[in-house]
């Protein structure tokens, strides 16, 4: 641990203060099984301060959540995709708390059922 603290308290610093390369980074090197959750602060970031990466990050946010969801409904996923869509956006924020519903419900029904 370094004196900044653990890897997950530096990602969530970095996550909160908007600085993508550090958030990267940790993720990438630091953070060896992050949660759909952490993928998602991730890729709102990115949807905030590099737009070009936005469309790639979220398809890939989107097949990780249809994973830990198997049982997604087509307008689940639907609903994923367009809030997705809408990270960056004037409606960056609302966007992101639904989706931040669907990914803990996600990793909670996931974790319930002995499978990560």
């Amino acid at each position: 641990m370094t004196a900044q603290g653990s890897p997950r308290a530096i990602f969530e610093r970095a996550i909160g203060s908007g600085n993508l390369m550090v958030a990267e980074v940790i993720l990438r090197t630091e953070i060896p099984r992050p949660t759909l959750v952490d993928l998602l602060e991730l890729t709102a970031l990115i949807a905030r301060k590099d737009p070009s990466r936005h469309d790639r990050v979220a398809t890939r946010w989107l097949v990780r959540y249809l994973e830990a969801r198997q049982d997604a409904t087509i307008d689940e996923a639907a609903l994923a995709a367009t809030a997705l869509e809408r990270l960056g956006s004037g409606l960056h924020d609302q966007a992101l708390a639904a989706l931040r519903d669907m990914a803990e419900a996600a990793s909670s029904r996931h974790a319930s059922t002995g499978v990560r």
